[in-house]
């Protein structure tokens, strides 16, 4: 039989003057279950503890418990004590009340996606069990040094792990003195703007941008210097025409965030010789690099000869699943102090825990064939939503020949607004995302980011029937 889980302490407010005791202890008790700070369930002290703890008689504490087991508050049974019952009459109250809005609240949740969320990853096919038996044994195994402080950077074997993995797969030769572990790209980004940007300073920004890394240099007080993507990524010529010594260049160059398109080769080489030779920081934002569905891989900026002073991040959160809330930075040898310093003062270091069950997730294989599983199935649905379209929709949707990412933009016809068209989407259950959304000053943009990723089939073709009637209504 399992242990029965301890009485918490029970808090009552004063009694106001004239209230009697019984009255009192009732009408406290009863506040304290309607209002939640007693949950369903809770075992409640036994009544000569409560009455010594607040100085009444027993008498009146039993008569309490006697009159809101009545009311239908309470519970007793021998052996158990006194509980809270797992259902009060106000329970059914909200209920009623509130019974539509939850659904619906319910239906929106953020880790229950609806098509065509473009950030989800497919978490229905993470290996669980093998991450669950990988867990134990960390678990088995843990020492004291496992419970102690952590470091600043992360913990050594899962900074080895990364390291071997990027020179393998993305090109990168780096040590792991070089890798500092992150709770994710938007620490690594509030990370870097707040060694390397002084309030005021120009920072490049592709234009469409992602949110998070505005948001972090302007939290940082730099200048945003919106630069034109086009069909081969981020225009470095446009941007020093508008500002020619940035402190920063953030691009996303393996999949641009959110017109899908790869900066091209030349681009890169130039970018790297040009921010090496003025000693702007570089930041490679290479959130999804890992599933490219046509063609070679691209290898990452920072593997290219004179990138010194580039910054690579990247995340398993896209890859693994969202809540595992672990990502990197290869940090350049001059930045290296100054963000571990500034690492360890903002929340000293990450967990150790699920960073050593990540360390043997990746160092006994699983990692890679995780990839390339999710590669091949990304690749049938990218494949089957551009059928899906086609069919069901005609020339009233483009999407680009972009095999890569989770998502793709797809461009509506003209003379409809895309804002128009999430609007009526939301009417039918779907996660639409505009593309003018990430504009910081184009007002060229109009089309859609529709996810691909965490959708099976049959969602997706559902999805594009209800998409056709979304366009249909926006017409």
């Amino acid at each position: 039989m399992p242990r029965q889980a301890p009485a918490p302490d029970l808090v009552l407010g004063p009694r106001p003057r004239g209230v009697t005791l019984t009255s009192w202890f009732c009408d406290e008790l009863r506040a304290a279950i309607v209002s939640g700070r007693l949950s369903r369930g809770a075992r409640l002290p036994a009544t000569r503890e409560l009455a010594t703890h607040y100085g009444v008689s027993r008498g009146v504490v039993v008569g309490a418990f006697e009159l809101l087991t009545e009311e239908g508050y309470l519970t007793s049974r021998v052996g158990a004590g006194t509980t809270v019952r797992a259902e009060v009459a106000e329970d059914y109250l909200v209920r009623t009340e509130r019974a539509v809005p939850l659904a619906r609240r319910a239906a929106r949740e953020p880790h229950l996606a609806r098509p065509f969320c473009p950030v989800e990853p497919a978490l229905a096919e993470f290996p669980m069990k093998t991450w669950t038996r990988i867990s134990a044994r960390v678990l088995g195994r843990l020492t004291l040094r496992s419970l102690a402080r952590g470091d600043p950077a992360g913990s050594r074997e899962l900074r080895e792990a990364v390291a071997s993995y990027l020179g393998a797969a993305r090109g990168v030769a780096c040590s792991p003195d070089q890798l500092v572990i992150v709770s994710g790209a938007q620490q690594a980004l509030d990370l870097i703007a707040r060694v390397v940007v002084r309030p005021g300073d120009p920072v490049w920004i592709e234009d469409p941008a992602y949110p998070g890394a505005v948001d972090a240099f302007r939290n940082a007080g730099a200048r945003i210097i919106a630069v034109r993507v086009d069909e081969r990524g981020l225009d470095p010529d446009h941007g020093k025409r508008r500002c020619a010594r940035p402190v920063a260049v953030y691009v996303t160059p393996a999949h641009q965030f959110c017109l899908g398109v790869a900066l091209s080769a030349e681009r890169r080489a130039e970018l790297v010789r040009w921010t090496a030779a003025t000693r702007t920081v570089l930041i490679e934002d290479d959130y999804d690099s890992e599933f490219r569905y046509g063609g070679p891989p691209l290898p990452a900026m920072k593997g290219l000869d004179g990138a010194d002073t580039v910054f690579l991040l990247g995340t398993f959160s896209k890859v693994l699943f969202p809540s595992l809330r672990l990502g990197y930075m290869v940090v350049p040898d001059a930045w290296i102090d100054r963000v571990l310093a500034l690492r360890y003062q903002l929340d000293l270091y990450p967990p150790t825990i699920s960073q050593l069950v990540l360390a043997e997730f990746i160092e006994h294989g699983h990692f890679a064939r995780h990839l390339r599983r999710m590669r091949e199935l990304y690749g049938a649905r990218r494949a089957m939503l551009q059928r899906e379209i086609e069919r069901s929709l005609g020339g009233a949707v483009r999407l680009p020949d972009i095999q890569a990412g989770l998502s793709t933009p797809a461009y509506l016809p003209r003379g409809m607004t895309s804002r128009g068209v999430v609007e009526r989407g939301a009417r039918h259950d779907l996660d639409l995302w505009s593309l003018d959304r990430y504009a910081l000053e184009r007002r060229d943009l109009r089309g859609l980011m529709l996810g691909f990723g965490a959708f099976t089939e049959r969602q997706i073709r559902e999805g594009v029937q209800a998409l056709a009637r979304a366009i249909g209504d926006a017409r």
